[in-house]
């Protein structure tokens, strides 16, 4: 008898926990895609924050102490370098993806800030939250950079001088990071944030961006749906999906895939930055919803969506869901009568913040279903 009902017991239990785990994994599914819907997107002007990095904060970074690795910590005093100093890289291409195996101190198109304070000196990329922290000394016109602990046992040395607000660095010797620190140190001209010969427009000086205000919203040709999630996951899914990336995989008849010729091809995304800053499918298909994907890491920015040039919906894409280390979602149009259309997306350059295009959905039978 008190065998059976051990088992009895044992039975109950495991029918509990299964029950749990069932019960958990349906709530994880509701809150992990989420369905907002719009007559059309905000019109307000957004405030951002420039100085928190989706990855990272300047802020707290500013609160990380250096770390005696190769040599003791300087003196705590301050010296004619400190100071808050930014530059915006030209590079062609800013670091869309997450990248834990990336060489460090490599250049990226993007805001870089550089301080130094008292013997500390940090860098950080704004783009993706990456940053370093070191100890610093001055000799008249001569900078020492050493306690990296990218490098811990390299030093690196610099001649350095400060003219109308602007910061040069010529690297003398640095092999830190195969020689990426010295690089990125002396590619450009870093603004000194505080100089009164800057301007605070300066990207990377100002700590709070304005979202441009999208215009007002009267007679819309479709109603905007924002999903969270992967379309392709949903459980209906678009019945037709076409990749951003046309060169990669061509659409189906009926549909063109066009795109600024400096936006960059990445698989089957697009990725919108700077001048190459739209992609758009144009469609004549007897399609009931039409909408756009976002998909990328935590880094992607602003970008707004337009139909047949009207503005339909704008804001922060990594903000829309995330689930998985995965940022976006799904924007969907409908309502619109037949015929020929376009859907164009645009990136605001504002924030120098990379939009990944994933691609384009087309439903024939109502819309999509998270």
């Amino acid at each position: 008898m008190k065998e059976k009902n051990r088992k009895l017991v044992w039975i109950l239990g495991a029918a509990l926990g299964v029950f749990l785990i069932f019960l958990v994994g349906a709530l994880w599914l509701l809150q992990s895609s989420s369905t907002t819907s719009f007559p059309g997107s905000e019109t307000e002007a957004s405030v951002v924050d420039s100085t928190d990095a989706p990855a990272g904060s300047w802020r707290s970074f500013l609160e990380v102490a250096p770390i005696a690795h190769s040599a003791p910590l300087p003196d705590a005093v301050p010296s004619a370098l400190d100071g808050t100093y930014a530059k915006l890289d030209l590079s062609t291409f800013p670091q869309w993806w997450q990248c834990r195996r990336c060489a460090d101190f490599r250049p990226a198109g993007g805001i870089w800030k550089l301080q130094f304070d008292a013997g500390v000196m940090r860098i950080f990329y704004e783009v993706t939250g990456w940053r370093s922290i070191a100890s610093f000394t001055l000799s008249g016109d001569r900078l020492r950079v050493f306690n990296d602990g990218y490098c811990p046992e390299s030093s690196g040395d610099y001649s350095w001088r400060v003219e109308e607000g602007q910061l040069k660095l010529e690297e003398i010797s640095d092999s830190c990071a195969f020689g990426l620190r010295g690089i990125n140190l002396s590619k450009d001209l870093w603004a000194l944030c505080s100089d009164a010969e800057v301007s605070q427009d300066e990207p990377g000086c100002k700590e709070m961006l304005v979202a441009p205000i999208a215009p007002s919203r009267e007679d819309l040709r479709a109603t905007v749906v924002v999903h969270g999630g992967s379309s392709r996951l949903f459980d209906t899914p678009p019945d037709l999906f076409v990749f951003a990336n046309a060169s990669d995989r061509p659409p189906s008849e009926g549909i063109e895939i066009t795109s600024h010729d400096q936006s960059i091809p990445h698989g089957v995304y697009r990725v919108l930055w700077w001048n190459g800053n739209w992609v758009e499918a144009s469609f004549d298909l007897p399609t009931t919803s039409v909408g756009v994907q976002f998909l990328g890491d935590h880094q992607i920015g602003w970008a707004r969506v337009l139909f047949d040039e009207q503005e339909m919906w704008r804001g922060n894409t990594s903000a829309i869901w995330s689930e998985l280390g995965r940022y976006g979602g799904y924007i969907e149009l409908s309502g619109f009568e037949s015929g020929s259309h376009t859907i164009r997306v645009e990136s605001l350059d504002f924030d120098y913040r990379p939009v990944t295009v994933f691609g384009f959905g087309f439903s024939y039978r109502g819309g999509v279903e998270p």
